[in-house]
């Protein structure tokens, strides 16, 4: 019906211009809409009672609706407008919410990898020190054993220095004549040639002395006192080994225990403690990662929305002054209908 009255317009403007040029106008333009509109105008010829009024009212209704179409989609295209400005205030403060969260998550990361790194260098230093120290207590334990040996065996030959020249001095109290005296000599010899004797040279040639003087008693006193102090001699010496050895083997086992202490410490405390507080951090840094990762995803989601919002209102946008220009036309075509039919003299 509309078209059949828009018709019906433009064949009241040709029939009441009779402009020629607007009709070649128009048949060069729209050929068929030209041959219905003659048409009609041959059937308006016809007839000489035509009623005007319906096709005004029509006319009349179609401007109505016209504009209220677009009144209708001016106020749509305002109100999609302050949605779509809503839109996108929503998406921008999402796109600074999520900027600002991804680069807290990144600073948080780096100080826990920081963190990280740090735990596990000390972990690496624990790690050495226990073998360092480890070490030092193997080297320390061999050398208190090595040390009580050597110790060991010196007491041994003090002892057998001792017992030689006990063996001497009783040998020397006991003897009746020089040929006994030779024959305890050679076997005092062989007995000191058996085992390592401390002043053995000294003792053989204190034996040596008592023997060729034999009837110097004088003289065999004299050897005596002087095994006797040589006796006392070692003896002292054999003491003051043992407590040396005794005050050397009391610090190295305080010393090895300081080194046993400090290995229970790193292998019970220290080392589990760092293992432990690496594990944690390296959850923190996963879970930290993991709210990167999705910070970073929501950015670029929100990201995404804003700009299909902003592609979506270009859209819109050319939407609404296409329809608007449209409207425009056609209220322009009513407009010069209307004015034909005021200079043809039809009442509206």
């Amino acid at each position: 019906m509309k078209y059949i009255v828009l018709f019906a317009l433009v064949l009241l403007t040709i029939a009441v211009n009779d402009n020629q040029t607007k009709q070649k106008s128009i048949e060069e333009q729209h050929p068929s809409l030209f041959r219905a509109l003659k048409n009609m105008a041959l059937l308006q010829e016809q007839s000489q009672q035509l009623d005007y009024s319906r096709l005004i009212n029509a006319i009349n209704d179609l401007e109505s609706e016209i504009a209220q179409n677009k009144e209708d989609e001016n106020a749509s295209f305002n109100k999609d407008f302050l949605s779509n400005n809503a839109d996108q205030e929503f998406y921008e403060n999402q796109i600074t919410q999520y900027q600002v969260e991804v680069a807290q998550h990144e600073v948080d990361l780096a100080d826990l990898t920081e963190a990280r790194n740090s735990l596990q260098s000390l972990l690496n230093d624990s790690i050495k020190e226990q073998q360092d120290v480890t070490l030092l207590r193997n080297q320390l334990d061999q050398q208190i054993k090595t040390d009580a040996a050597n110790t060991a065996a010196q007491l041994q030959e003090f002892d057998d220095s001792a017992a030689a020249i006990d063996e001497a001095l009783n040998l020397l109290t006991s003897l009746k004549n020089a040929d006994s005296l030779a024959q305890v000599n050679d076997k005092l010899k062989t007995h000191l040639s058996q085992q390592k004797v401390f002043f053995q040279p000294l003792i053989v040639a204190l034996a040596d002395i008592a023997q060729s003087n034999f009837a110097n008693q004088e003289l065999i006193s004299k050897v005596t006192n002087l095994l006797n102090q040589l006796r006392t001699s070692l003896l002292e010496s054999r003491l003051q080994l043992v407590v040396s050895s005794q005050g050397l083997e009391a610090l190295n086992k305080e010393l090895l225990t300081t080194y046993d202490d400090k290995l229970n410490v790193l292998s019970t405390v220290v080392l589990p403690d760092l293992r432990e507080n690496i594990e944690i951090k390296d959850a923190e840094i996963k879970a930290k990662s993991n709210l990167l990762n999705d910070a970073k995803s929501n950015l670029q989601d929100a990201q995404d929305n804003l700009k299909a919002t902003q592609d979506a209102w270009i859209v819109r946008a050319n939407l609404n002054s296409k329809l608007v220009q449209q409207y425009d036309n056609d209220l322009s075509l009513i407009q010069q209908v209307k004015q034909s039919f005021d200079r043809a003299g039809i009442k509206q």
